[in-house]
């Protein structure tokens, strides 16, 4: 048992060590897309700069490698970055939240919930109706007039046309109790008829960066001087800052947007809950 408990230990001590160097790398990030560039810079000033020719055939085959490995290491290190970001605490208390109060929910209140939904996205319309109508110092009543096309006031007329343009947003129970990040808003939507188009988009990155790797052709350069490596070095010194800077967006987007999205979805199911107790309540009087 103490042999256990101390593997355990060494466990739970390493993800923390991995959290605090994930952490640490973050913050640092700004600071090491700084000095890369830097040094780099520094570098180059001691060498004569010339920029290719933009249809020449070099321009063309650089460029093409690096999007192609940038692309590569950008979305690779955003997917990594989100699976870094469920690591954190916020993530986790939001999604332990949000599973509580999604357990909650039975199958006899899904009409219920999908009327509250409606009432809810309606009222949340309203209020940012009224919030655009603030900001703009006009008034709901010369809203109402101008949906029942009466005649406003031409100064006002632009403002009040883009406020009637804010619609209820979407939401349904198929997005309140799904844990996956689907995008089907519908529960009575097959997926089996967005399958293949699906499988379709997202094999075309990977086949556009296997058609670009088979069509390379290496051959090694002869007379290679000290110029020659700091021009590869300078060329590849976007590849770093790409990385950083996908594995950032991703841990930020879960860190930060998704679990906003789960304490969002809890906050909702957590209302809806509360009027059907409020409910029972009534009529259990």
């Amino acid at each position: 048992m103490k042999d256990f408990k101390d593997i355990q230990d060494k466990l739970l001590d390493t993800d923390e060590l991995m959290k605090r160097g994930s952490a640490a790398i973050l913050n640092s990030m700004g600071k090491i897309t700084a000095l890369v560039a830097a040094v780099i810079t520094l570098a180059a000033t001691f060498t004569d700069i010339s920029f290719l020719w933009i249809f020449s055939e070099d321009f063309a085959s650089s460029l093409l490698l690096i999007l192609t490995s940038g692309y590569i290491i950008y979305f690779s290190l955003e997917d990594a970055g989100e699976r870094s970001g469920e690591t954190t605490e916020e993530y986790r208390a939001a999604k332990a939240r949000y599973d509580k109060e999604r357990a909650r929910i039975c199958g006899e209140d899904i009409e219920a919930l999908r009327e509250y939904c409606r009432e809810y996205a309606l009222a949340e319309c309203i209020a940012r109706q009224n919030a655009a109508l603030l900001s703009w110092g006009l008034s709901r009543e010369m809203l109402d007039a101008y949906k029942a096309g009466k005649e406003t006031d031409k100064k006002y007329r632009h403002r009040l046309a883009r406020i009637a343009k804010i619609k209820p947003a979407e939401l349904t129970p198929k997005m309140l109790l799904s844990r996956d990040r689907g995008r089907e808003r519908c529960e009575l939507e097959n997926p089996e008829r967005h399958k293949l188009p699906t499988l379709i988009m997202k094999l075309i990155p990977s086949t556009l960066c296997t058609f670009v790797t088979v069509s390379v052709i290496l051959s090694t350069k002869e007379g290679l001087s000290g110029a020659d490596v700091l021009s590869a070095l300078l060329r590849l010194s976007a590849l770093p800052m790409l990385g950083f800077r996908g594995y950032s967006e991703g841990y930020t987007y879960t860190k930060h947007s998704m679990s906003l999205w789960l304490e969002t979805k809890a906050n909702i199911i957590e209302g809806f809950a509360a009027t059907k107790s409020d409910d029972i309540q009534l009529h259990g009087s």
